[in-house]
């Protein structure tokens, strides 16, 4: 269950990444502030050195104009 739990997460990091850099142009410290997080928690998560927690999930959803359920669109827990 572990296994399938951090593919998730890594799942849900790339596709942040991804509108990450669609939006902010890889300014990390831009992205922080308008999330109100640290940027070191920002390169802690992209470097897979930090998990993210649903605070987190929400922030930066919200720095991205995107709703926290379209980071998690199609993925799930169980075997299909």
């Amino acid at each position: 269950m572990q296994q399938q739990l951090d593919k998730l997460q890594e799942e849900v990091t790339k596709r942040v990444y991804k509108l990450f850099m669609a939006k902010f142009a890889g300014n990390k410290l831009q992205f922080a502030k308008a999330a109100g997080c640290d940027e070191k928690t920002l390169r802690l998560l992209f470097e897979h050195g930090q998990g993210m927690t649903l605070n987190l999930l929400f922030k930066l959803a919200y720095a991205l104009e995107i709703a926290p359920s379209d980071l998690l669109a199609g993925l799930s827990l169980f075997k299909k």
